[in-house]
């Protein structure tokens, strides 16, 4: 952190009258502010910032000095040593700026797997904060959960859905499964049924219980929507051009539909959903033969529905 870094976040806030989601205001002209921990956590758990103390945000975010500058380093370092978890430790640079002075905090990203910062006082999930624009927003249990699966390393897919059971996969395509992996694959062939689902990530037994894994039920399961009812595809025609528009008759949607189904029926649907709503040219040869031509190379669209469907966020489902 330089003076000039500083000096051009002031004026970038007094020019537009805003702070970001790398730069925060405070003042401190009487003495410590009371609440800090949000923004702290907020730009450790972000892209970090500069706390910059002495400027004034209910008064066009003009100057003003600092009550005491050595004093508030120590307050900030106290809060980020011991209020805060994991500890946090500031870059700290006193300046004078149109005769006022100051005090900017550097606060820092803090690596993934030490993700959330929290005020350890309220606890991690009320006292974890992600910053969004100018504001310092509390995490949702749903932000939390990501951070602490990528910490523990827990691997989605392979996750146990206890309100199945191996009933719930559809016994054909298992069977058809198991006897390919055993023609490709010799030495599979030489475990078990249960051993070679429990490889394979469409088990988990590890409890003495067997439970379909998320990929399972998604794969081979006989209606995945029954455990898992958010992972649908919804498809829509609009009018228009964006969401919102209103066709002729007042219709939103000239067309709409929800996808179910195992990752590969919902492929399937989406792509003839897809394909019944997208212009077809109709080329007839010299020999008298007829091709359809779709408006979009189907190839691509399937590239793309299978990555989203692939990609998708399955975390805390």
């Amino acid at each position: 952190m330089t003076e000039q870094e500083v000096i051009d976040a002031i004026k970038y806030m007094q020019k537009y009258q805003t702070e970001t989601d790398r730069i925060e205001a405070k003042t401190a002209e009487i003495d410590f502010p009371k609440k800090c921990y949000d923004t702290i956590s907020g730009f450790s758990n972000k892209y970090g910032g500069i706390i910059i103390f002495g400027i004034n945000e209910n008064n066009n975010f003009i100057e003003q000095d600092v009550y005491d500058v050595n004093d508030l380093q120590k307050q900030v370092t106290a809060l980020c040593t011991n209020v805060m978890e994991p500890k946090i430790r500031p870059e700290f640079l006193p300046i004078i700026y149109n005769g006022k002075k100051l005090l900017a905090v550097k606060i820092y990203e803090i690596p993934q797997n030490q993700k959330p910062c929290y005020n350890k006082n309220a606890g991690m999930h009320k006292g974890s904060y992600i910053r969004i624009g100018d504001s310092d927003e509390p995490m949702t249990e749903y932000e939390i959960y990501c951070l602490q699966s990528y910490k523990d390393g827990i691997q989605e897919d392979l996750r146990p859905i206890k309100r199945a059971t191996i009933d719930d996969l559809d016994k054909e395509k298992i069977n058809a499964y198991l006897e390919k992996v055993k023609r490709d694959k010799p030495n599979f062939a030489k475990f078990s049924d249960e051993k070679i689902l429990k490889l394979s990530g469409i088990i988990d037994n590890s409890t003495g219980t067997i439970y379909p894994t998320l990929s399972g039920i998604m794969m081979f399961g006989e209606y995945p929507q029954a455990f898992l009812q958010q992972l649908f595809v919804a498809c829509i025609v609009v009018p228009g051009i964006k969401l919102g528009d209103v066709g002729e008759m007042g219709q939103r949607f000239d067309d709409n539909k929800r996808v179910e189904g195992t990752l590969d029926e919902m492929l399937d649907q989406t792509l003839a959903f897809i394909r019944r709503n997208i212009g077809t040219k109709v080329i007839i040869d010299n020999n008298g033969k007829r091709e359809d031509i779709p408006e979009y190379p189907m190839k691509a669209l399937r590239e793309a529905v299978a990555n989203a469907l692939i990609h998708r966020d399955y975390k805390y489902k």
